[in-house]
């Protein structure tokens, strides 16, 4: 075969997969336009439907609450109603997280404008999405552990800038990474979000604090305060990570969004208690550090660097909050525990005996 015939062949062949690559990219075209429209519909729907439902609850609730009782009939019809509005609600919200986001939420309309949606329709990519999410912690926490290590090891101002500046990285991308993981369905409770804000603040202050005898003063006690912490996440990380595939396994958790955290969370309770202690001690040092701060701004002439005030009311409200969080948890699991063993006595208790 001469070189020409090979041009033609090839020729050819390009403008036949050049034709087929045009129309199937039509039909992509064509079936991108329909998807979109149907999701804009399908949105309308959902949004529509769940206003309406609202309100037929919040008439059942005025019902229930006024003084004319309702017939035998009348009751069979309102419990059937309230039992398949439970089921309705439940759907609707399953097929508004199967939709595009609304909105991307105020902090991520700052960040990545207003136009971007960063909703994963695919659940495969939300899981992995999240898995993703659990190994970036996972792997910065250890490259922080190594430079604070590092900082200890050798005591400059430009190791601990490092250090501080690493931080400050690792907790703002945090923030944005779980502003999209909610937008995704990860039901992450407001205070771990908080908490995150405060701690790119907070880092980013200690990045500010001039090389000074009061900085040289908490800088030992704020790198041995982050090297625990850093400690005790990796081991949560693990731990929750494995509890959190148990319980899905077992059908005890409705969502695979939900990720793991640095404090305690009621779903822990299956085995997880031991991490309590480790909690507790690293809340108390947080706890230490506002006190300590507070002594050096009243009684060691620390006046004079605002990031000494400004600190010691972060760390304040970080280990009041962090507090509060676990004090809750361990109270309303007691309460549950405690209802369920009553209600089981007075089963077994009141239970007919066989004959």
């Amino acid at each position: 075969m001469t070189s020409y015939e090979s041009l033609i062949e090839d020729w050819n062949t390009l403008v036949a997969n050049f034709e087929n690559a045009e129309k199937s990219h039509d039909e992509y075209l064509r079936l991108q336009k329909d998807t979109t429209r149907l999701q804009n519909n399908s949105s309308r729907s959902v949004k529509s439907l769940l206003k309406t439902s609202g309100q037929v609850k919040s008439y059942l609730k005025k019902l229930e609450q006024s003084k004319d009782k309702p017939g035998e009939d009348e009751n069979e019809k309102l419990e059937e109603i309230n039992r398949r509005m439970i089921e309705i609600r439940t759907r609707l919200g399953e097929m508004q997280m199967e939709l595009p986001a609304e909105s991307n939420g105020f902090y991520l309309k700052i960040i990545l404008g207003s136009n971007l949606n960063v909703s994963l329709l695919n659940p495969d990519d939300r899981y992995r999405y999240k898995e993703e999410y659990e190994s970036f912690k996972m792997t910065v926490t250890y490259f922080i552990i190594l430079t604070l290590f590092l900082a200890y090891i050798f005591p400059y101002r430009a190791m601990d800038a490092i250090c501080n500046f690493l931080m400050v990285w690792y907790y703002c991308t945090l923030t944005i990474r779980e502003a999209i993981l909610r937008v995704n369905g990860s039901r992450i409770k407001g205070w771990w979000v908080a908490h995150h804000y405060i701690s790119t603040v907070l880092c980013g202050i200690i990045l500010t604090w001039r090389d000074d005898q009061c900085y040289k003063q908490f800088r030992g006690l704020f790198i041995f305060l982050s090297i625990y912490i850093c400690l005790v996440q990796l081991m949560q990380c693990r731990y929750q990570t494995g509890c959190l595939r148990r319980l899905h396994s077992l059908g005890q958790r409705q969502s695979d969004m939900d990720i793991t955290i640095e404090g305690f969370s009621s779903w822990m309770f299956k085995g997880l208690t031991f991490l309590l202690p480790f909690l507790i001690v690293a809340y108390i040092i947080q706890g230490y550090s506002s006190y300590r701060l507070f002594y050096m701004y009243l009684y060691q002439d620390c006046n004079e660097d605002w990031q000494v005030l400004a600190l010691a009311f972060l760390f304040a409200i970080v280990a009041a909050g962090n507090c509060f969080t676990i004090l809750r948890i361990v109270f309303r699991k007691i309460q549950e525990r405690y209802s369920l063993s009553t209600r089981s006595r007075l089963v077994s208790k009141y239970r007919p005996k066989a004959i």
